[in-house]
């Protein structure tokens, strides 16, 4: 399995789409209560954290989220997007 497909496997039902989308209790269940801040980086296992940043970019839809991103950062995505 590559990296691509990684979070795939636990909640494939829950595919971020263009318009947002109710999120599903199992998903939201395996998002910790709580998590540290180490001053840099979220103490969260990756998995978890695929799973919160799906969860949220799929709640408010695709379009909503490169809607909120800031000009630089869309055109840091188009570039990442073109070079796919």
């Amino acid at each position: 399995m590559n990296a691509n497909n990684a979070g795939d496997q636990k909640h494939n039902n829950f595919i971020p789409r263009r318009f947002g989308q109710p999120i599903p209790v199992e998903l939201l269940e395996s998002i910790p209560d709580c998590f540290e801040y180490t001053g840099e980086d979220l103490f969260w296992s990756d998995e978890q954290m695929h799973d919160c940043i799906l969860m949220l970019i799929g709640n408010i839809g695709l379009q909503r989220f490169v809607q909120i991103l800031p000009s630089h950062s869309r055109e840091e995505l188009m570039c990442i997007l073109d070079e796919e």
